[in-house]
């Protein structure tokens, strides 16, 4: 009977010891994700605005007219693909 117990103490153990460890993968896996997200972000909030902005004017400014209420029209942003910009 002590035999049985403490094989069923061991399997009882190992268990536990698989568990700890697929613990500590997931902890891994998930860290190293938000690193490497955190890290994402640090590299597009250095890029100059133009590139992450879209098309602008020289200026850094687009032109915008107010058409009546809340409205407001921009112009500029259907040559995105033009070879000059």
């Amino acid at each position: 009977m002590a035999v049985l117990a403490a094989v069923a103490g061991l399997l009882l153990a190992a268990v536990a010891a698989l568990f700890a460890a697929a613990t500590v993968v997931v902890a891994a896996v998930v860290g190293t994700a938000l690193l490497g997200l955190a890290a994402l972000a640090g590299r597009l909030r250095r890029q100059p605005a133009s590139v992450t902005r879209g098309p602008m004017g020289e200026d850094g400014v687009i032109e915008a007219r107010k058409v009546g209420g809340h409205e407001w029209v921009a112009y500029g942003w259907s040559d995105r693909d033009s070879p000059e910009r």
